[in-house]
């Protein structure tokens, strides 16, 4: 049973609002009020305390101080936000659990002037679990996207601590990649697994259509070697940009994002210095929609990241952004992103063999981006939505939740 169109939904977020970058939960919020859901984007709190050596923190602060005096706002797409205010993964557990209260209240409070009656609580974080249980919620659902106990600067055992009571209250539990649904499993096994997927009717334009190329692009070398995302020291490995730098020879390597969001200690030396290398290209953060324009006029896509606690359980959306725009995929080799072969997405375990992927998918023919687009249309969100609205649906209900297809 498809849920209802007129059960309002609380998105606890895993992002703000307003951002460059939108990932899943942005999706979601946007399509399920498509569908006639009333919907409050409560935006992310947080994981850790702000550093304040870090410009991106800081900016985050008094975004968050402003947002927050204006209440309850439209975001546009018939969806509501709200930016509370809390102490993120700071201080004594009295202090935390002061938190928790405030940061309740103030969602108790937006629920009551938007008139939800009875919503769903759909949390991408889990430190939701501290308030979802007072909103006399028709379920609640836990939707695990990362690793977030590997990221820098937080407490990794309150993190863990706060996830498990999430997964052992939820009512479903839904994981975006093979890797995270496996370790949920080790706690309870109803786990259902939705990969993420891509706005494939956006990024398929940088096939179907004659794009103008982006200024800045129409000045650089071909081949072009792009990555899409933030230049983060904890998730990027310098040494694999370096080696696709390489690999493109006289070409170029164009870095399309925010540089050192979630670093907490600046950027490592090897990223800084790769990031002033000749025939590096560093664009900057660009609107989502501009994406497949700079997409249609570069040759391989990267995921370069590194292996660690953080990455293993990353299925990225920008995996699926490019396979839509029809672009050869070059990725490290981790547990998520092998077995890909078939849609174009070539991984390796060091940087001599990413040059040498990267080559490798610079010599297919043009025509491999054509097939590569329809095949990647398979994974579009207007499929995984209906899924998404039958398990919570099904949960509602109290009907048993569908299998995973």
């Amino acid at each position: 049973m498809s849920l209802d169109p007129r059960v309002p939904l609380v998105l606890a977020a895993s992002a703000v609002w307003e951002t460059a970058a939108p990932v899943n939960v942005h999706q979601i919020a946007r399509r399920f009020a498509a569908r006639g859901h009333p919907v409050l984007f409560v935006e992310s709190t947080g994981l850790r305390p702000p550093a304040l050596s870090a410009p991106h923190d800081l900016k985050r602060v008094a975004a968050r101080v402003r947002h927050f005096a204006s209440g309850v706002r439209p975001g546009g797409d018939g969806v509501q936000v709200l930016a509370p205010l809390a102490l993120p993964g700071a201080g004594s557990a009295a202090l935390r659990r002061a938190s928790e209260v405030a940061l309740a209240l103030q969602v108790e409070r937006a629920v009551r002037r938007l008139g939800f009656e009875a919503p769903v609580v759909w949390a991408f974080l889990p430190t939701a679990v501290s308030w979802a249980s007072r909103l006399r919620s028709r379920a609640l659902v836990y939707h695990c996207v990362d690793d977030y106990a590997g990221n820098p600067g937080v407490d990794r055992a309150w993190i863990r601590s706060l996830e498990a009571r999430m997964v052992e209250r939820a009512d479903l539990v839904i994981a975006s990649s093979e890797v995270l649904g496996a370790r949920l499993r080790e706690q309870r096994k109803d786990v259902q697994v939705a990969p993420n997927v891509a706005d494939v009717s956006l990024f398929a334009r940088a096939v179907d259509e004659e794009l103008t190329e982006p200024p800045v692009l129409a000045t650089l070398p071909r081949p072009r070697a792009l990555y899409v995302g933030n230049l983060a020291g904890y998730r990027i490995d310098a040494a694999l940009l370096d080696a696709a730098r390489r690999a493109v020879g006289e070409g170029s390597l164009v870095l399309v994002g925010e540089t050192g969001l979630g670093d907490t200690a600046g950027a490592p030396a090897e990223l800084a210095r790769l990031l002033a290398a000749d025939r590096v290209t560093l664009a900057g953060p660009r609107p989502h929609a501009e994406l497949p324009a700079w997409m249609r006029h570069c040759d391989v896509a990267l995921v370069p990241f590194l292996d660690n606690e953080h990455t293993r359980g990353s299925l990225p959306l920008k995996l699926f952004e490019y396979l839509a725009a029809g672009l050869p995929v070059v990725a490290r080799s981790l547990p998520n992103l092998v077995g890909l072969e078939a849609l174009g997405v070539q991984t390796a375990h060091d940087a001599e063999g990413f040059g040498r992927a990267v080559g490798a998918a610079l010599a297919e023919p043009a025509e491999a981006r054509i097939a590569r687009s329809r095949a990647a249309r398979l994974h579009g969100w207007e499929q995984r939505i209906e899924e998404l609205a039958d398990w919570i649906g099904a949960v509602v209900s109290r009907g048993p939740v569908p299998e995973v297809r």
